[in-house]
């Protein structure tokens, strides 16, 4: 799990990974918190959830992390002790975890302009997968940006090496998340070409030149859809 930067009553965590006879848990360490002595525990109706001390564990085994029950609170224990720790505000993003996204984006982009475009792709979804493990308190808007620059970035790579399905696919994607966006609507019609999909493609980049008049490359793909329609 990645996190922010811990608050003082987070940095009070401990981690626990092993479960019944010293096996490995099976979502591997997680992080535990202490709880005040002399806390009353209740039991959440329905569920096998107890709660001390504003944190849940498992009802069989008084546990945040267990292993028997296939139960694992850390996130959400993380979230009330961060909480408490920050007075009810959410914590920051975790600037390492943007710093670690905007490197892996720079070398992508630099092995795409040296045309290693496969390369570029797995950096471009290296940053993705990081960027995934965002936890659930950060902004959605940086999110979504992060996320659609990174995609539009790797639909250009499958693009060029003509995996065309694929990129279909991350400008999809990328024009749901951020319909207003034209080079979305770019990568979305140059996949809609290859395929031989012109008339859609053509749509496509009208979309993109209705958003951005000034896009010579995007009005330059629509004169060649244009052709096959």
């Amino acid at each position: 799990m990645t996190t922010s930067t811990p608050g003082p009553a987070a940095a009070a965590a401990t981690t626990a990974g092993a479960g019944a006879a010293g096996t490995a848990a099976p979502f591997g360490p997680r992080p535990v918190f202490p709880t005040a002595a002399g806390k009353a525990s209740f039991a959440l109706a329905g569920q096998e959830i107890t709660v001390t001390d504003g944190l849940l564990h498992c009802r069989a085994h008084g546990k945040q992390v267990c292993a028997e029950c296939v139960a694992d609170y850390s996130t959400q224990n993380f979230i009330a002790r961060q909480l408490g720790a920050n007075r009810m505000a959410l914590p920051p993003p975790n600037p390492q975890m943007e710093q670690a996204v905007q490197r892996l984006k720079t070398e992508g982009n630099e092995l795409f302009r040296a045309q290693c475009h496969f390369e570029a792709a797995q950096k471009y979804t290296e940053a993705l997968n990081v960027a995934a493990q965002r936890p659930l308190w950060d902004p959605s808007a940086a999110i979504i940006e992060e996320t659609t620059v990174l995609m539009s970035n790797r639909a250009a790579c499958l693009l060029a090496l003509e995996h065309a399905s694929e990129a279909y696919w991350d400008a999809e994607v990328v024009t749901r998340l951020k319909r207003g966006w034209s080079k979305g609507h770019f990568r979305m019609g140059r996949a809609l070409m290859d395929l031989g999909r012109c008339d859609q493609a053509a749509m496509e980049f009208r979309i993109g030149v209705s958003l951005d008049a000034s896009a010579r490359d995007i009005r330059t793909a629509l004169e060649k859809a244009e052709e096959y329609v």
